[in-house]
């Protein structure tokens, strides 16, 4: 039996290399016969999209200090591979970088993505992959900008700071600053969000709650968005806020689209196709995905749901363990998801059953149950 192990990261508690490495030990645990057992490293963009890129590789993972999305110092991890440097929001503007108590959308920078872009375009490198994924963020990529060397001007000359409070005073735009190495840069987009800038499926109406929005500063910071898009049309003589994409990571795919010329894609298709996704589920019996929660959306572009479309297309069993669901995870099962197990199997606070070392334990006793059972029936 040929089982490949395609499991997304449970942010903030397991890497998707912890994840699957965990289901691998449990599945040996449960079945008495060895197995042939893949591990497949995933990533939509978010959390462990470097990591994801780089395992198996000749590649290499190096780290910067930068500044974190509440202005605190942060190190950084961004990989190496062949010519191109990859990057993640989540390692430099994350929201599992900071508490929940601390989270400030007011205040929250992507000023770290443009500290370290601008560091590595300084030392050579002009060829970038960005995930954008599990941002802090909502500041429509006015940090990052920043941080190229971008100054927003008010009326009387003065500088804006980084808080997208002032969004609103920009009356003028000056690249003076911004390196002129910047145009002989390639951005590639790794992102599965099909969003717009603003409005009803925006980056706030939509993203923006998780981040410490209230539903009350919702239009607040849409109308700041709003302004942001006209000013930036008006400068760069095109409009960027539409485009499929623009909304992700609170905004940084429409600074990165309209001001640095990036290219989006499906996060999880480029990573498919590097890894040979589709072949290696195709000589598989099995496969076996999971995320920290599963819901209605995990079958809108989310990792399950991409992987669904391929074991479906093979006729593969996919099967997930994930940390939670929602009363609608049920309708996963009429897309490709054949059966879901979630981890939780006794009460405890939220701090304490998202201790990493609890969720990978806790992953691994799921699948060996789910395997003890396979080895019974099988005996029948």
């Amino acid at each position: 039996m040929k089982i490949v192990i395609a499991m997304d990261s449970f942010k903030g508690s397991a890497s998707s290399l912890e994840a699957g490495a965990a289901v691998k030990k449990g599945i040996q645990l449960g079945m008495k016969q060895p197995q042939v057992i893949e591990i497949l490293p995933v990533a939509d963009g978010g959390e462990g999209t470097v990591e994801a890129f780089i395992a198996g590789t000749s590649g290499s993972i190096k780290t910067a200090e930068v500044t974190g999305p509440l202005g605190k110092k942060v190190t950084a991890q961004y990989g190496w591979l062949n010519d191109q440097a990859i990057l993640e929001v989540a390692e430099t503007s994350g929201i599992t970088l900071a508490k929940k108590s601390e989270l400030d959308p007011w205040q929250a920078t992507s000023y770290g993505l443009g500290e370290l872009l601008r560091t590595l375009i300084k030392n050579g490198q002009r060829n970038f992959l960005i995930g954008l994924g599990g941002s802090a963020t909502n500041d429509g990529g006015l940090g990052m900008l920043q941080a190229l060397g971008y100054r927003f001007l008010k009326a009387d000359g003065n500088e804006i700071s980084r808080s997208i409070c002032e969004i609103e005073h920009i009356a003028t735009i000056d690249d003076s600053q911004v390196p002129k190495e910047l145009k002989e840069c390639r951005f590639t987009i790794a992102s599965d969000v099909t969003n717009p800038l603003c409005g009803e499926y925006g980056a706030t109406a939509v993203f923006g709650p998780q981040k410490g929005v209230t539903p009350v500063d919702v239009p607040k910071f849409d109308l700041l968005l709003q302004h942001f898009a006209k000013i930036s049309a008006d400068y760069l003589k095109e409009d960027f806020s539409c485009v499929s994409g623009a909304g992700a990571a609170g905004g940084l795919g429409f600074a990165i689209l309209a001001y640095l010329g990036g290219e989006i894609f499906p996060g999880f298709q480029l990573l498919a196709k590097e890894k040979s996704f589709e072949e290696k589920i195709q000589a598989s019996d099995l496969v076996i995905t999971g995320e920290g929660r599963l819901d209605a959306q995990s079958v809108m572009g989310k990792v399950p749901s991409s992987l669904a479309k391929i074991t479906q297309k093979y006729n593969k069993p996919l099967i997930a363990i994930v940390g939670s669901t929602s009363d609608d995870a049920y309708q996963c099962n009429d897309h490709g998801i054949d059966a879901f197990f979630s981890i939780i199997h006794r009460i405890g606070n939220e701090e304490e059953l998202l201790q990493p070392s609890v969720t990978k334990e806790s992953i691994q006793q799921t699948a060996e149950q789910l395997f003890r059972f396979y080895e019974k029936m099988k005996a029948l």
